[in-house]
């Protein structure tokens, strides 16, 4: 149990204690990511979302991480994109096409919090992670499409 000891914020809500989560994960469904009538990679419609909602959920890393939708964070040339904010570390991962890839997020970010947010990302999650700063269409991909 993680308790302020531990170097972990405890604030208390209705008599127990509330250790914030470690990091976020926001998932892109704006303009493209998720939209293949929109120029976004082809997924089954209304599909990505949910068993997103799912993996997350069976992972078991509530309350250690948020996982949230939000509108466009671009670059759309990269959708689907997913943003992890871990133990002050931002990561950008492009085409996270498929549930399975989403999953390898999760369990790269679980070890990472269990190792303290320093780890490498292995070799199928490295070559989707790319930096941005905001603007413009993102980078050249490494990968084919």
């Amino acid at each position: 149990m993680f308790t302020a000891a531990d170097g972990y914020p405890v604030r208390r809500q209705g008599g127990t204690a509330h250790i914030p989560e470690s990091g976020l994960i926001f998932v892109c469904v704006g303009c493209c990511c998720g939209h293949a009538e929109r120029g976004g990679p082809k997924t089954p419609p209304r599909t990505l979302k949910r068993e997103m909602r799912r993996a997350f959920r069976d992972s078991g890393m509530q309350g250690r991480l948020r996982l949230a939708f939000t509108d466009c964070l671009g670059p759309c040339s990269e959708a689907n994109v997913v943003f992890l904010y871990l133990a002050g570390r931002p990561l950008w991962l492009r085409r996270v096409n498929n549930v399975d890839v989403f999953r390898r997020a999760l369990d790269w970010a679980r070890a990472a919090l269990d190792d303290g947010g320093d780890r490498s990302l292995p070799p199928p999650l490295a070559t989707l992670s790319f930096a941005w700063t905001g603007g413009g269409e993102g980078p050249a991909p490494p990968i084919d499409r």
